[in-house]
């Protein structure tokens, strides 16, 4: 739902007003030049979330854009969500401007819970984009002593922080390589007997919708049933993304 007409947007937040709250923005961390994060409160209690779901947050009158939360705490009534700098998207500029104190309109977490708790090993594919959700995923695999590891594409000013927060993940160059080389390339390293553990787990593949269907294609040449592969598009080249 990225954009709608303000008569449409206030019909429906009427409608489903149990399922929207307000948020209120207590903490602005730049983090690097590309990653902000940003502390949202609010009353949560009746909320439930669930590894893979997005909130919804208004904007404007009209537009309207979808987060992951990279942590989320119903009892303590906040969340915190990482936004990717360098995109080129409305809710980029909003959120890069938006004040310390500001009042926003949000929904509560909503959507498919990603993560099957029955399965031990969990890979992750993405970029600088869902460094909040692989973060997330993360934190649930330490609760349940599962294994997370994988791959991101990241630019030189997001590698420290997920250094620092993503331990078990490696990191690959940003590749403007229609074809992702560097990623597949990564996927035929993995010696036999790793990838014989690793390929009935679970896959995650989020991001550019491109990047997405190439490894996805990669994956399924190397014997990865689909029903254990997951996608989730953040963005695609040449449409107003976030």
């Amino acid at each position: 739902m990225p954009k709608i007409p303000k008569l449409i947007g206030t019909i429906v937040k009427t409608a489903w007003s149990k399922m929207f709250i307000t948020v209120t923005v207590t903490q602005k961390e730049q983090i690097s030049t590309e990653l902000l994060r940003i502390r949202f409160e609010a009353n949560l209690s009746n909320s439930k979330y669930e590894i893979g779901q997005a909130i919804l947050m208004q904007i404007s009158d009209t537009e309207y854009r979808n987060y992951t939360p990279s942590a989320f705490n119903k009892e303590e009534g906040y969340f915190d969500v990482l936004f990717h700098q360098k995109a080129k998207g409305p809710g980029t500029t909003f959120f890069r401007e938006v004040a310390i104190g500001a009042q926003l309109t949000s929904s509560l977490p909503r959507g498919q819970n990603v993560y099957d708790e029955n399965t031990y090993y969990h890979f992750f594919y993405g970029d600088d984009t869902c460094i909040g959700f692989c973060q997330a995923l993360q934190e649930e695999m330490k609760k349940n002593n599962h294994k997370l590891e994988g791959i991101l594409e990241l630019s030189d000013n997001a590698i420290t922080y997920a250094n620092d927060y993503l331990p078990y993940m490696e990191y690959i160059e940003k590749s403007d390589d229609k074809e992702v080389y560097p990623a597949v390339d990564y996927l035929g390293s993995i010696d036999t007997y790793r990838w014989n553990k690793i390929m009935h787990g679970q896959f995650y593949l989020m991001g550019n919708s491109k990047s997405i269907q190439k490894f996805r294609k990669a994956l399924r040449a190397k014997g990865v049933s689909a029903n254990n592969i997951i996608t989730q598009p953040f963005w695609a080249e040449g449409k107003v993304g976030l």
